[in-house]
């Protein structure tokens, strides 16, 4: 009975989850081939009236989904804690997304014959939309609350950053009417305001802090300590009494201090308890990414002797290739986002930050109907550096034995980490000579016109000072045990 109970929940995830991206593919096609049509003619109103009405459909069922995943939530809270809370998580994450808004906007670029901006809006719901597939069907949910948890735990941070800045200036306004020896009633008013903002926005923080259960019981208590030294001041600033108010805004101050920084270990704690896991999660994402990206270059390959003879359905095919392309580039961003998150790699998220462009300028030329030897080169190249960055972290994923091995004798660091570092590092040195020596050439042979010469040399730009910095804090991260190989 229970597992039969089990199998009809995890179903009825199935269902919202493909029903919440199906169900809204049709509009965004449509979307597409009226985007096209209208070209050609500007009498076909009728037809995108029913791509509204199907619009306006998928946005009402949306809706629906949200609120189903809502009562089906609180219905298995206690018989399914887990997936009751991978269904709070996706209405959650369709909410901040605004989804169901955009939509909405989608709906109103129809009404105004905007096809193509409309076209892109849903290409990018789809997104959204696939995501939250993603995240309604993990095998790992335990994983994804806790990144959940680490995303809002930095914008605390970030919060609370701004609310120490926002009390220091109350404090140095307060230190200025204490030098006056007269009252100015309305300046008081005005910080008295001031004050009182500045304790709403610590008592909302302190309110959303609490969804991380017993971990945030410091950061609250803080706050909440900051919230009453905030209210003191409140009170001692309408009554014209700069002195005491201070006293009470720099014990505020001091408690947000407080709760900056235990917000910032529980960070680094998350960070420990996930790291292996999102490691291996990015191994996985570049072994897909590079098979992948292999599917796309012997599809390219097919299509190349077509292509050169101007075949419609060839170049068509080709065009279509884009769209595989843009799911790699997609997977290659999410890459990026879990190694920002977690920081478990400083090389990584730049390495593959060069990658993605190199991949967006394969989707460029799919997308003009290029399949030409040049580009079966690029994603070929591409797949020889997804796969050079995989077996630099498959060395790095390799545990110090008991002996010692790979670990420093200095700093007891991870000295397979720092060698896998510095070998994305020369990757990344080498690919910017190479594509420098790429663009060298092109130039000579003028192949290229000048604003896509001018923004390449951008991109290399921005790359080599990426290298140049990320080596220094790669230096200061060693120490001479480290240098030695000891």
């Amino acid at each position: 009975m229970r597992n039969r109970q089990n199998m009809h929940i995890k179903a009825i995830v199935w269902l919202v989850a493909l029903t919440m991206l199906t169900g809204y593919l049709p509009a965004a096609d449509k979307t597409e081939a009226a985007s096209n049509a209208s070209v050609n003619s500007i009498e076909k109103v009728t037809p995108q009236k029913r791509i509204q009405f199907e619009q306006d459909k998928a946005r009402a069922h949306m809706q629906e989904l949200e609120e189903r995943m809502f009562r089906l939530s609180k219905l298995i809270q206690e018989s399914q804690p887990e997936d009751a809370a991978r269904l709070l998580l996706g209405l959650r994450k369709a909410r901040e997304q605004l989804i169901l808004d955009r939509m909405g906007e989608a709906s109103k670029m129809l009404d105004d014959l905007k096809l193509n901006q409309a076209n892109k809006e849903q290409k990018e719901i789809l997104i959204l939309l696939e995501e939250l597939k993603k995240l309604l069907l993990t095998a790992d949910l335990g994983l994804e609350l806790k990144l959940e948890q680490l995303r809002k735990l930095i914008d605390s941070r970030e919060t609370l950053n701004k609310l120490i800045k926002k009390e220091e200036l109350q404090l140095s306004n307060t230190l200025e009417q204490q030098k006056n020896k007269q009252t100015d009633r309305k300046k008081f008013q005005a910080l008295e305001t001031s004050e009182r903002r500045n304790q709403k926005s610590a008592e909302t923080l302190q309110q959303q802090l609490r969804e991380n259960g017993a971990a945030s019981k410091g950061i609250c208590n803080s706050l909440s300590g900051a919230g009453k030294c905030m209210g003191g001041a409140c009170k001692k600033l309408g009554e014209s009494k700069p002195k005491p108010a201070s006293q009470e805004q720099k014990k505020a101050i001091e408690q947000l201090s407080q709760a900056q920084l235990e917000t910032k270990k529980l960070e680094e704690q998350l960070r420990k308890e996930v790291e292996s896991l999102v490691r291996q999660h990015v191994m996985d994402q570049l072994k897909d990414m590079i098979v992948q990206q292999k599917q796309v270059r012997e599809v390219t390959t097919k299509l190349q002797d077509r292509v050169a003879q101007k075949q419609k359905q060839a170049l068509a095919a080709v065009r279509r290739l884009s769209q595989s392309e843009e799911k790699i580039i997609t997977v290659c961003s999410e890459s990026i986002e879990l190694c920002e998150l977690t920081q478990f790699s400083l090389v990584l998220p730049v390495a593959l930050g060069a990658v993605r462009e190199q991949m967006e300028f394969v989707n460029e030329g799919l997308l003009q109907g290029q399949a030409d030897q040049e580009i079966i080169d690029d994603q070929r190249q591409i797949e020889k550096d997804l796969q050079a960055l995989l077996d630099a972290m498959q060395e790095a994923s390799r545990p110090v034995n008991k002996n010692g091995g790979g670990q420093c004798n200095g700093c007891k660091g991870n000295r397979n980490k720092l060698l896998a570092e510095v070998k994305m590092l020369r990757w990344m040195q080498q690919s910017v000579h190479q594509r420098t020596d790429n663009l060298d050439q092109q130039i000579a042979k003028k192949k290229i016109s000048a604003d896509s010469q001018q923004e390449r040399l951008d991109l290399l730009t921005i790359r080599q000072k990426e290298i140049d910095t990320i080596t220094g804090r790669l230096h200061s991260m060693t120490c001479p045990h480290c240098l030695g190989g000891e």
